[in-house]
Parts: structure tokens; sequence; C-alpha cells
């Protein structure tokens, strides 16, 4: 466990956190507290050098007064970057097996931001950025992907104003050499640190981090803030509760469907073997069938040369009763 209780700063700080970058209260809390964190992370998953943004804001704030909903679990951080684009975050730790659905609709949310009378070229850029804790099932497995609409045949781009990618980070070691430059595996570190020595080491190699490393102390200190961090904990453990039973279930009908399966293998083999035998006694009874054919025309040409014998016994008997008459 982490040894906050007489902890005046970050550098004093040791032991296991007790509320990683990934449970997503922690992360709000963090970006929306800490302009300058919030800044270097946009930079570094936009690659763009930290000068290049002029101003960050978080469009949606989250009042942490009254611990959250079902609902309000949802803590997506949605900023608004430069005053003409829109980033939307959001971290998820337990795969519900619906993140292509899930952050394609928070994308087209997003992106349906016109008030009435303004034109649709007045559309601001939207990305839903997603950081994930967990292999994405049926993709190939990627550090941080891109998508965007594209010409299915010449891949020419639909427009650039629609894009959503994902930060796996179970798969920092296939971090591109771009990816890299920027510094984008530096951050999914930090969110994977377990402890305050792996946080303040990395913090002393980058500013940015260094300054979203301080709000997560400064969070992690506060009882209040501590209650709504369990609360996502406490409702991550339950999701992934639910993940394991159903994980074992599959796995116990898997295992069923399996045993089954070879039942009716052994079953199939063995209605092979008795259909061979059959045919094979089928054989047999067909040999059998031709030799007593065979043997009954032997019988009739016997009968035949036994009548044929019968009728010269009768011809010599007349012909010797003639003699004996004479």
């Amino acid at each position: 466990m982490s040894n906050l209780q007489h902890c005046t700063s970050l550098q004093d700080a040791t032991g296991e956190l007790d509320f990683r970058l990934t449970n997503d209260c922690m992360f709000h809390v963090v970006f929306q507290k800490n302009p300058k964190a919030l800044l270097g992370l946009c930079a570094s998953l936009l690659h763009k050098h930290p000068e290049e943004i002029r101003s960050v804001e978080v469009l949606n704030p989250f009042e942490f007064k009254s611990m959250p909903t079902d609902k309000t679990f949802v803590l997506d951080l949605k900023v608004m970057l430069n005053n003409d684009s829109i980033l939307n975050f959001e971290v998820q730790v337990v795969d519900e097996t619906d993140w292509p659905e899930r952050s394609l609709t928070y994308t087209c949310r997003t992106f349906d931001q016109l008030k009435r009378g303004e034109s649709y070229l007045d559309v601001k850029p939207i990305r839903h950025i997603g950081f994930l804790d967990y292999d994405l099932k049926g993709f190939v497995p990627e550090f941080y992907a891109t998508y965007q609409l594209l010409n299915i045949k010449n891949h020419e781009m639909y427009t650039s104003k629609f894009a959503l990618s994902v930060v796996n980070l179970n798969q920092i070691e296939l971090a591109t050499e771009e990816d890299r430059k920027y510094g984008i595996d530096h951050w999914a570190r930090l969110f994977k640190a377990t402890t305050w020595e792996a946080i303040k080491k990395m913090a002393q190699e980058n500013e940015y981090i260094s300054s979203a490393a301080e709000t997560m102390f400064e969070s992690s200190q506060d009882e209040s803030m501590r209650i709504f961090m369990e609360g996502v904990e406490e409702a991550n453990r339950i999701r992934r509760g639910q993940e394991i039973r159903i994980e074992r279930a599959e796995a116990t009908l898997a295992k069923k469907e399996a045993i089954i399966a070879e039942i009716e293998a052994a079953i199939s083999a063995k209605n092979a073997e008795i259909a061979k035998m059959d045919n094979a006694l089928a054989d047999k009874d067909a040999k059998i069938a031709k030799m007593s054919n065979a043997l009954a025309d032997k019988d009739a040409e016997l009968a035949k040369m036994d009548n044929a014998l019968a009728d010269k016994d009768a011809e010599i008997s007349r012909l010797k009763a003639l003699l004996g008459n004479t």
C-alpha cells in the first residue's frame, strides 16, 4: 500500500498507488485541474509540440459534490483545443465488448455540435481518444491506432474532421518510432504505473508528466476525492467480477461443448466402424448367395443328368426285355 499519511509532497510518497491514472475519476480530476498536464497530453497524442497549442478548455467539468450514479460514472473528458477542435477522452479498464460501438456513439454525439442557423461547414473537428487497459478482440494488436472515414477502394479520405483513436495500454512495446518521438509511450507508462517510485522516475524525464504526477499526489490526499475514486474502483471491481463470471461460464460451456464434440466424434467413428462391418457382412452375404446360386445350378445340372441316366436305364431295360422275348 502507499504511504501518504505523513507525506507533504510527491517526493515523500512511496509504495503502491491507491488509485492509478486508469481510474477514470483520477483521470478526470488530474486533467480537469491541471491545464499544463492536459496540454502536454494533447500535444503528445496529436503529434504536436506543446507550443503549438495555444489553449485547452475542459467543456464538461465534473462537480465532485455528491456520489456519482451509474450514468455519471462515465467520466469522459471533453476538451476544446485552440478553440477550433474538440477532443473527447475516455478511459476503460474492463472489456464490455462494445468499444467500437461505444466510441462511435460518443464521437457522433460530440460531432453533432451545431446550433440552429449555423453552417455545416462550421462543424469543429472531433477526435475521440480511448485509453484501454485490455486488447480489443478481433483487432490486430497495436499501441496507438487511429481510424477515419476512407473510400474503401482508393483510400481517399472522406473528411478529416472525424476520427477515433485507441491507446492500448497493454501494447506499449508496439509503440512506433513516431509514438516514442512524441512521448505517447511515456504517458501510457504513467497510466500503468503502480508505485510512486515509478511515477517520480517518469516525472524527472518530462515536465508535463511531472505536473500530472503532482496533481495525482494532491488528489490522492484529498479525502473527498478518494471517496469518488474508491467508488469508481468498486464499480470496476463489480464489472471485472461479472467479466470473470462470464469468462468462466464461457470456459465451462466450451469445455462441455468439447466433450460433446468428442463424444459425437466417437459415436461417428463407431457408426463408421459398424457401417464398415455391415458392408463386409453384406459382401459375405452376397458371396454366400452367389455360391448358393452356383450350388443350385450344379444341383439342377446333376438332377438333369440323373434324369438322363434314368431314361438310359429304362431304354436298356426295354431292349433287354425285347431280346428276351425273341
